[in-house]
């Protein structure tokens, strides 16, 4: 993902650059594509791909909000906490 973030590129382009198979390469891009985080177009005889920014930028938007959230939870837990270690301390 973070090669195909810099522009297209085909399962060659990419075998050269990781120490795995070109079969294994191309099967991880068609789960990839699949998930709808790629997209692979034809030119000529190249099949390069690109990333599907959409996607991305939604699960992004989403992690962001459950990050608030449980940010939010973990905050309070800490003053539970805080909160309870005074008390024993207290006692």
């Amino acid at each position: 993902m973070a090669r195909l973030a810099r522009g297209e590129a085909t399962v060659n382009e990419l075998t050269d650059l990781f120490e795995i198979s070109q079969p294994a390469i191309s099967r991880h891009l068609k789960v990839l594509e699949k998930a709808g985080l790629i997209r692979r177009s034809r030119d000529a005889q190249r099949r390069p791909a690109t990333v599907e920014t959409k996607p991305i930028a939604d699960a992004v938007t989403w992690i962001e909000r459950y990050q608030k959230l449980w940010e939010r939870t973990y905050r309070k837990l800490d003053a539970l906490l805080a909160d309870e270690l005074k008390a024993r301390k207290r006692s």
